[in-house]
This record gives structure tokens, sequence and C-alpha cells, in this order.
């Protein structure tokens, strides 16, 4: 991630950069979460994406062709860096930041979506600590791939997995 600029606006913004030739598994991922943003847009607890799109990129006096992804910035960081700091949450805290994941949560299922690598690391704060979900790079379907209401695939991050994944 890289810290931007819109310069239209004069608001910050993340931005993903990726190499334009991407692996096909890859570019899966990039293209599942690009689409998965776009039809979430608008909702208060879910990362907001801006643009996407292939540009030149500069680093090192270089320049190469890239795939980017520009995202609200969460100023805020990793909900994981504030339990990693500071331990549990006070009841009224915790309560407040699970209402808000659970409104998120909530509105990704209504629009069809499962979110499959939900982690703290995946829940951001803003700069006024609203939590938002972010990485959306395994969603799927609620319904499965196939319509059967059946996720087929193991995905997401093995510490966060539900124990029947692991059971098989």
């Amino acid at each position: 991630m890289k810290l931007g600029l819109d310069t239209e606006s004069g608001r910050k913004v993340a931005i993903k950069i990726m190499s334009k030739n991407l692996d096909p598994e890859t570019e899966k991922l990039v293209m599942t979460e690009c689409e998965a943003l776009i039809k979430l847009k608008g909702h208060d607890n879910i990362l907001e994406i801006l643009e996407q799109g292939k540009d030149m990129y500069e680093s090192k006096g270089k320049s190469k062709e890239v795939s980017y992804i520009a995202l609200e910035l969460a100023q805020g960081g990793e909900l994981f860096d504030y339990i990693a700091c500071s331990g549990k949450f006070p009841e009224p805290l915790a309560r407040y930041y699970f209402k808000q994941f659970m409104t998120g949560l909530s509105y990704v299922h209504d629009q069809g979506f499962t979110h499959r690598d939900l982690k703290p690391e995946n829940l951001m704060l803003t700069a006024d600590f609203t939590l938002k979900i972010a990485d959306f790079g395994f969603a799927g379907p609620v319904d499965g791939r196939d319509g059967s209401g059946v996720c087929n695939t193991n995905l997401g991050t093995l510490n966060y997995m539900a124990p029947e994944i692991h059971l098989g």
C-alpha cells in the first residue's frame, strides 16, 4: 500500500499497486475485490473503492506499467494493532465496534456476498474511529459459485477459519 493524494479533491487515499502482469490467480482475486467493493460502495462500514486502473508508476528513477486500486484511507489503521497494543477492550468500546462490524457484515450479506477472510487485520479504523471492513479478495456469492449455498474452496487465514473448515 502507498499513500496517495487525489489531486482534484485534495483527499489522501490508499493505493494498492500491483505488477501489470499478474498471474491468473492473483488477477482473479484483484478482480473479485474490485467487483465486490464497487457493488458494496456507499456503506459507512465498508472501505470505499475510489478508482481502479492501469498507469505508469515511477520508483527510484524507473518507470513501469502497473495495475492499481485507489481506496479510502483508513488513517486509524488495523483493529488488530489496537488489540495487540491495548489488550481486551472495555465492554462499551467492544460493543461500539461490534455493532459497526455487524452492521457492515449484514450489508455485505444482504448484497449477496460473503467475505471469507474476516479477521482483525481486515477491520480498519478511520481517523474518527469508524470501523471499515476491508480486503474483499476472497469474497464470493453467499449462494456459492454454483448456487448450492456452499462455498467449496477453503480460502482465508488458517488461524481465523472456523473449526468445521479445518475438519473438512
